[in-house]
């Protein structure tokens, strides 16, 4: 049998890259997996290409989930068609913000929501229903940027070590309720169309160096490292892991 057989779960941000990625992995595993996005064509391109995959066990569902409105109907989508929701993986974010420590309220009012109520919205309805089950699993996609300083925009490594903080609390809180909480916080990823991407395509010798010079693996990470461990920890195999974050970086961060 499947690792997550029957399985429901929903994947934010899952549309490319990362998110893409562990939905792919989670249906290989059995899973119902609710794929989500914003831009319709883009989602409707992965929906299509999974349902000749994974038929019946793949859903689509398009929308802005930093819009509370929109997540309810969604959690109230995924009730109605499938009964039940096992799995969220709160994966939006971006990276995209202002250098340097004079920074007006819109750059950080949009990484915030972006890269910390979102997942907090993500989580909270999702509890809603997980609660009452006695089940469930939330894994949050951080940045090793919320774990040490590194050359990255202020308030995105504001808001991913404020969802660190989040994820460590909230998971104390709903343990006894049976529900798991754990965050990946991933390195260097590179994917067509990602930040590295277009990174190494105007400045490849400096990629190329800061790659060579500060990941002891002298590699970038794949958006399948991320999924692997994902799949694990909502997982039965990973049953007495909560409140944990994971550093995937290639050895790049220094910290114990």
């Amino acid at each position: 049998m499947a690792l997550l057989s029957g399985k429901v779960s929903i994947v934010s941000g899952s549309s490319r890259g990362i998110g893409q990625s562990i939905a792919a992995n989670l249906l290989q595993e059995g899973a119902i997996v609710y794929l989500t996005g914003r831009d319709e064509k883009r989602l409707n391109r992965v929906y299509k290409q999974y349902q000749n995959e994974y038929g019946d066990a793949v859903r689509s569902y398009c929308g802005d989930l930093t819009d509370t409105k929109i997540l309810k109907d969604l959690i109230t989508t995924v009730i109605d068609q499938d009964t039940r929701l096992d799995i969220s993986v709160a994966n939006i974010g971006s990276g995209r913000s202002k250098q340097g420590w004079d920074i007006d309220d819109i750059f950080w009012q949009e990484s915030m929501e972006n890269n910390f109520f979102s997942s907090v919205k993500l989580s909270r309805e999702s509890l809603k229903v997980m609660i009452p089950q006695h089940s469930g699993n939330i894994i949050f996609i951080s940045s090793i940027a919320g774990c040490e300083v590194i050359n990255a925009p202020v308030p995105y490594a504001t808001a991913k070590s404020a969802l660190l903080t989040y994820m460590k609390y909230t998971a104390n809180l709903v343990a006894p309720e049976g529900i798991r909480m754990n965050a990946i916080s991933p390195g260097n990823i590179f994917f067509e169309g990602g930040t590295w991407s277009n990174k190494l395509k105007e400045k490849p010798e400096f990629v190329n160096a800061y790659i060579h010079d500060n990941v002891p693996m002298q590699k970038f990470g794949a958006p399948e490292d991320i999924a692997h461990l994902t799949c694990y920890l909502v997982s039965d195999y990973s049953s007495f892991i909560t409140g944990a974050n994971f550093i995937l970086d290639g050895g790049q961060t220094r910290r114990l």
